[in-house]
């Protein structure tokens, strides 16, 4: 895959998708790497008692992915300068999961893009929406 520059994005372009989802092991050892005791993210029985219909996908581990999505988006030589989502939804185990964005300024002398992004389920209910700045090389 070539550098994306800044000379490949215009305003109102939308990102390529990028999808995820979880496992129940996954969520297990995400607890146990991340130092997170909390039985919500891996004990399906005490999520039900905290009133969950299943257990629950971590917010860290979503804000990585949002992460992961928009670094491989902007490439080796891009820069994530700024990123910031509210976790509005839960996120459940085994289900799709779409990381999404739209470029919503650029600056063409700087490189700067700023970008809406969001992650959604596969029906299209927003979980996790947010803001991007990144830094892409100007061709030169």
């Amino acid at each position: 895959m070539s550098q994306l520059t800044i000379n490949d994005v215009a305003v109102g372009d939308d990102l390529p998708v990028m999808a995820k989802n979880a496992s129940r092991a996954q969520l297990f050892l995400y607890s146990a790497a991340s130092f997170n005791p909390h039985r919500i993210h891996y004990d399906r029985e005490y999520a039900a008692l905290e009133g969950h219909p299943d257990v629950l996908v971590h917010g860290p581990l979503q804000g990585s992915w949002l992460t992961q999505f928009l670094t491989d988006w902007i490439g080796p030589k891009g820069r994530l300068r700024n990123l910031t989502w509210q976790n509005r939804a839960s996120a459940f185990p085994e289900q799709d999961l779409e990381f999404r964005g739209r470029i919503t300024g650029v600056d063409p002398a700087t490189g700067e893009v700023e970008l809406e992004v969001w992650e959604q389920t596969a029906e299209g209910q927003i979980l996790m929406p947010g803001t991007a700045t990144v830094s892409l090389p100007v061709a030169g």
